[in-house]
């Protein structure tokens, strides 16, 4: 339910973890004439969608600073139980408040920006007054003023805090980055991004590519949720990741986007050494550095030092065993010693599918198309063997004279190409 002032005919919405609980007592101690109108189903919380405004003189609702409503609302729950009819609830429940902001910033990007314009409207459209909740006395006096209420300062300014939780988790900067970049619209809409950090330079990226606001919002979250599994055991261990590392990884992937997706070399490089900056000892921002060095800079050199630095560190990192591979065998014309390398990247890592055909390929411009064949066959084989390696396996078993096998691979593709969209 909603409250109408009947007096002054304005209408509060009552956003929820937003002061509901204090505004309502505050109402019943200044005396002022009020009902509660919406659908008793909804409890305190109607929409804005529900009522006609033209009805009303004055329309209002709060809101509160994501960080600090999202720590609320999962202690509220801890307190109250868990409401699987709110998908919040549903989709994001659990003991632990880490893990429950993980499920939300990845399963619900942004899922407070539609609550509170469920309540204050969307850009544009707005309600009349907007307070927020962290002046919610001060806010709501104005509301009362602006509605055209006569009411006790006094009484409005006495007693304490209400519904306040008890449980107050520890709130690391790490999941206030995560609910930042989760939330990053809405904070700035309200006001709360002002005094937020802004690590990744979230900010400038989207100032570049405006078209890509959100898919760059997205990329960075994603770049969190892929380490947290790695990072967490290093934590265990003992070897917590520091930040600029994880800073360092969106970096890297803000370069890549740059690079490749916007064809924006100049600012792509910035990135990639901002990244490095950050960590210098990241061996998959050493890696695609030195691709993007031989590529733009022409470098090869330099681009096999920085590869040759990355494995200093770990000389095991498949990705960049199989990118020196590639530079070894093309630009610096070394093909048995990327022979080696290549090899070494399989064995690192034996998922690589795209490096495993790149290998293929390698061994059949040598004439080595059965070694290339063996290399292949047992991915080819593999029920769920992707497009490329079976295309790939197909052109080699062709050139090999083996046709009857190489339509039946052909035909694999084809299936599995059609069968892409109607998985997605």
């Amino acid at each position: 339910m909603a409250l109408h002032l009947t007096r002054s005919n304005a209408l509060l919405l009552l956003t929820p973890k937003t002061g509901s609980t204090w505004i309502r007592r505050k109402i019943r101690e200044l005396g002022i004439p009020v009902e509660e109108v919406g659908d008793p189903a909804m409890r305190e919380h109607d929409l804005l969608a529900d009522f006609d405004r033209s009805r009303y003189g004055l329309v209002g609702a709060f809101v509160r600073d994501p960080l600090e409503w999202y720590r609320s609302y999962w202690s509220y729950r801890m307190e109250k139980g868990w409401r699987p009819q709110y998908a919040l609830d549903e989709h994001c429940e659990s003991d632990v408040f880490e893990t429950f902001v993980r499920r939300a910033v990845t399963t619900l990007p942004g899922a407070l920006g539609n609550i509170y314009s469920s309540y204050v409207g969307t850009p544009g459209e707005e309600v009349d007054f907007i307070g927020r909740q962290e002046e919610l006395q001060s806010d709501f006096a104005r509301f009362l003023t602006l509605a055209g209420e006569e009411f006790d300062a006094e009484v409005l300014a006495r007693g304490s805090r209400v519904n306040a939780t008890t449980i107050r988790p520890d709130y690391p900067e790490e999941l206030k980055e995560l609910i930042t970049l989760s939330e990053w619209e809405t904070m700035g809409r309200f006001g709360y991004l002002a005094d937020r950090p802004d690590p990744i330079a979230l900010a400038d990226m989207q100032a570049r590519y405006p078209e890509d606001a959100n898919d760059l919002r997205l990329l960075s979250l994603w770049t969190e949720k892929i380490h947290w599994a790695p990072d967490d055991k290093k934590r265990e261990a003992g070897r917590p990741v520091p930040a600029a590392t994880r800073h360092a990884r969106v970096n890297s992937n803000f370069a890549l986007y740059a690079e490749h997706k916007k064809q924006d070399p100049q600012y792509a490089g910035g990135r990639y050494r901002e990244a490095l900056r950050l960590d210098p000892a990241h061996p998959r921002t050493l890696c695609n550095y030195a691709l993007y060095v031989a590529k733009h800079e022409g470098d090869v050199a330099q681009a096999r030092t920085l590869m040759l630095r990355a494995l200093r560190g770990r000389p095991n990192h498949p990705y960049t065993l199989g990118r020196l591979a590639w530079l070894t065998a093309g630009p610096l014309d070394d093909q048995a010693l990327a022979e080696v390398l290549y090899r070494q990247s399989l064995i690192a890592n034996a998922d690589q599918h795209e490096l495993r055909v790149e290998f293929a390929n390698f061994l059949d411009r040598q004439d080595r198309a059965e070694e290339a064949l063996d290399l292949l066959a047992p991915a080819a084989e593999r029920q769920d063997a992707d497009r490329l390696t079976l295309l790939t396996h197909a052109s080699l078993l062709a050139r090999s004279g083996r046709v009857a096998e190489a339509r039946t691979f052909q035909g694999r593709a084809a299936a599995r190409a059609r069968a892409v969209p109607e998985a997605a």
